[in-house]
């Protein structure tokens, strides 16, 4: 198995949301636990530059690159490696979509993903089943994702579980490595 961390848009924007899950201490220990082994790291952030999107229109809620909510979460920000890691500016849920993640892992000849971050059901599911359509193993870390509702949370990974990959808790995926 050769893996890498995806942490998905750990932004200021959803830092109500990381905190209400309780997720940033253990999403910043699962990444120095990554840097520790040598395993490559992907921050994804998330921006809305066409203001005429379905996504942008049905949010109606534009996060812009370079301000303050697009900036990622302080203590996450701290736990980068700014030589090593890897930044994928996304403008959809799928951090596939549109960017060079793919082609990426495939250079660092990747095989499987590990997902953290927020929020669950929105662009942290939409990356893990993007990841596992294309062909990467997904280890979707039920304890190191958040979403604006316990019940979303939940669904998600129930979904996940069942047909899209395996979901340990951070600890769990810390022991494995």
């Amino acid at each position: 198995m050769k893996l890498a961390l995806l942490v998905i848009d750990m932004q200021n924007s959803f830092e109500l949301q990381a905190a209400a899950g309780k997720i940033v201490p253990r999403v910043v220990k699962v990444i120095q636990a990554c840097h520790d082994k040598h395993i490559p790291v992907f921050f994804s952030q998330h921006h809305d530059p066409d203001r005429n999107s379905v996504l942008n229109k049905f949010w109606n809620n534009p996060i812009d690159r370079g301000t303050h909510q697009w900036q990622l979460i302080p203590d996450v920000e701290k736990s980068m490696d700014h030589e090593k890691d890897v930044i994928i500016e996304k403008c959809r849920n799928d951090a596939f979509h549109q960017t060079r993640l793919k082609e990426q892992l495939l250079d660092k000849k990747v095989d499987t993903v590990a997902i953290v971050g927020c929020l669950t059901n929105l662009c942290c599911e939409n990356t893990a089943r993007a990841a596992h359509d294309n062909d990467f193993n997904v280890l979707f870390l039920k304890d190191g994702n958040a979403a604006s509702k316990k019940e979303y949370h939940k669904a998600s990974i129930m979904n996940l579980e069942y047909g899209f990959g395996k979901v340990p808790t951070c600890q769990e995926f810390i022991d494995m490595l």
